[in-house]
């Protein structure tokens, strides 16, 4: 209550000293969006949550969460009278260290002296991340749709390279005759593959950073889309047109120069 310590960062209505008020809160502006889509802020709004008066003094920016109630901020005495009687209210303490003292040394004497569990900032993130990782079906969901949709993408470009490959074969068994090598003509499928790949990339990328922008109310991707991410979906997609373009080459190499003359 007294250091205000956990708050938003980012306060775009009010000030984080008004959370001192009684019954005082601050909520996210996509949750206020989402209760009151064609009001404008006014401080000073009252709303009910379990039967308990509160009043909306500031709005903030913060990370989207996975579900779509709004966030709100208040000061702990005020918060546990929200929430619904549990024996327990408090999930876990946030502290800071003494200045030149490790994190870990500071884990290490909490675990010590008081029996609980202590973490650096980073050990907590990867707990957190490990728990919707092993005990929820998000990754499951993610990874078969990811998965589908990279079949899917092998089923389109090689039927498509193939169907390329099948309805010039004449004009492959002419290059042939003429003494273009099976090695060369398999470049020119995967040149041509690759092009048309990255060519997809580019607009692919494009569409969907766009439509992210547009979707977004308040700013900004609704998204994480970082380069480690782009540069596994582009090895992906490499990967895709490589297969792809080997489907058609096995076909070409079994090509005989003599059909250009049948």
């Amino acid at each position: 209550d007294n250091t205000l310590v956990g708050a938003p960062r980012e306060i775009t209505h009010g000030s984080l000293s008004d959370l001192k008020k009684p019954d005082a809160v601050i909520m996210d502006e996509m949750g206020f969006r989402y209760l009151w889509p064609t009001e404008e802020f006014t401080p000073g709004r009252v709303v009910e949550m379990n039967d308990r008066r509160a009043v909306i003094v500031g709005l903030c920016k913060a990370s989207p969460t996975f579900q779509t109630f709004p966030i709100v901020y208040a000061r702990f005495s005020q918060a546990v009278s929200y929430v619904p009687g549990e024996r327990k209210v408090l999930s876990f303490i946030l502290a800071q260290g003494e200045p030149g003292i490790p994190d870990d040394e500071v884990c290490r004497r909490i675990k010590e002296q008081t029996g609980l569990q202590a973490m650096t900032k980073e050990q907590f993130r990867w707990k957190t991340i490990d728990y919707y990782m092993k005990r929820t079906g998000i990754p499951i969901n993610f990874g078969i749709t990811v998965a589908l949709g990279f079949f899917v993408g092998c089923a389109i470009a090689g039927q498509t390279f193939y169907l390329f490959t099948v309805e010039n074969l004449k004009q492959f068994g002419a290059l042939k005759a003429m003494g273009a090598s099976t090695f060369t003509l398999a470049r020119m499928i995967l040149l041509q593959a690759f092009t048309v790949g990255l060519t997809g990339y580019g607009v692919g990328i494009g569409l969907a950073t766009a439509f992210g922008f547009l979707s977004a109310s308040g700013g900004g991707l609704p998204f994480v889309e970082t380069w480690q991410l782009l540069v596994l979906v582009l090895v992906a997609l490499l990967g895709i047109c490589t297969l792809s373009a080997v489907i058609s080459i096995s076909k070409l190499a079994r090509l005989e120069p003599a059909i250009v003359f049948r």
